[in-house]
């Protein structure tokens, strides 16, 4: 008869915050960028509004359309995409550069697994240590009774 597998309370933790932090990034990933600090007229953000199709995807933008200000949505995340929307016609958005954020999240969950096997290590061979010097002193007072 197999015995149930408990699992640590640091481990259920570090499984808990991974799940959590990748259905963050999956909800980041989904979500539509606003310009910010900048004057959006209505036809600008029609893939709100409208169905749309994005016709070039998502790439990170020109030195001079930085500079230029040409496109004005470059200035939020320095990358940006062309959408057509139905009635509106062809615009500009700004996006996020995905594989750059997914690489610095797994970076992040790969140092922070780090430092959870380093604490783990270093309480359970203090642990260690704890116990033998326990077993010493146990050995050392039957010794001294007989």
């Amino acid at each position: 008869m197999s015995t149930p597998i408990r699992l640590s309370k640091p481990v259920l933790l570090y499984i808990f915050f991974t799940y959590s932090s990748l259905h963050c990034l999956s909800a980041a990933e989904n979500s539509d960028v606003k310009s910010s600090g900048q004057a959006v007229t209505g036809s600008e953000e029609c893939w709100l509004q409208e169905k749309y199709e994005v016709i070039e995807k998502c790439r990170p933008c020109k030195q001079f359309e930085l500079t230029s200000n040409s496109v004005p949505v470059c200035s939020v995340t320095g990358y940006v995409e062309r959408v057509s929307c139905k009635s509106s016609g062809e615009v500009y958005r700004s996006c996020h550069n995905m594989r750059a954020e997914e690489n610095t999240f797994w970076m992040f969950e790969g140092v922070w697994f780090g430092v959870f096997v380093a604490g783990y290590a270093a309480v359970f061979l203090r642990q260690r240590i704890l116990d033998s010097a326990a077993t010493a002193r146990v050995h050392k007072q039957i010794a001294s009774s007989v």
